[in-house]
């Protein structure tokens, strides 16, 4: 066999590595059950609330099937990981609903997963209220597809996956109407570089034991 040149080797790491040099970080939203009509939910320590269409809800974290697959149809650009923690929420895309998103607090760089939109004879679409761009997309693991693609701000799919961002902000809410309708299409939101909690004071209790203990080693 022949061995590779380091140069070879130096370049083929740059490449490899070069995709995650470039993307940050994605808080996706953790979604409770919804209550009345209305899903709630945080996004780090920003906190999110839909309203609108909704079909049926996968709350986060409670063991629900992540539809958000395979990795390469929902992650590029800026977006550097997939949602993973099962929340989803669907609708059919009836039209004459206005569907949105409220947050705490204002923010920027909001992502959105988008599951199954669509059908391949139904183009099913969103409208949405801010300009996106699409950061990634392929086929869904369940559902096999293709990409979403754009015309202005509004999305479509022909049974279609993939992850969008919003490039506006900061805002308070992000809204959408749609058309189209189908058997359901499904989706989630998230924060590029949302603020996370911060980390935990230790007690003064904890910090006098630790103490002790530190002067305990030095004698």
């Amino acid at each position: 066999m022949r061995f590779p040149s380091l140069s070879l080797v130096v370049s083929s790491l740059l490449l490899a590595a070069a995709p995650a040099a470039f993307a940050d970080t994605v808080t996706w939203a953790d979604w409770n059950a919804p209550t009345k009509g209305v899903v709630t939910g945080t996004i780090g320590t920003v906190g999110v609330t839909y309203s609108g269409e909704i079909s049926f809800v996968n709350a986060s974290n409670v063991g629900n099937f992540n539809y958000f697959q395979p990795i390469g149809s929902y992650v590029g650009g800026v977006v550097g990981n997939a949602a993973t923690n099962g929340g989803l929420i669907a609708i059919t895309g009836a039209p004459g609903n206005t569907d949105t998103f409220n947050f705490s607090t204002a923010v920027s760089g909001i992502v959105l997963s988008e599951v199954s939109l669509g059908q391949p004879t139904i183009a099913t679409q969103y409208t949405f209220d801010q300009g996106f761009s699409i950061e990634a997309c392929g086929p869904n693991i369940i559902y096999g597809g293709g990409c979403i693609s754009k015309s202005g701000d509004t999305l479509i799919g022909n049974e279609s996956d993939g992850t969008i961002l919003f490039t506006g902000g900061p805002v308070t809410s992000l809204s959408f109407t749609a058309q189209n309708p189908e058997f359901w299409n499904g989706f989630t939101i998230g924060l590029v570089g949302a603020p996370t909690p911060p980390p935990a004071v230790p007690e003064p209790d904890t910090l006098a034991l630790v103490g002790t203990g530190l002067l305990g080693l030095l004698t």
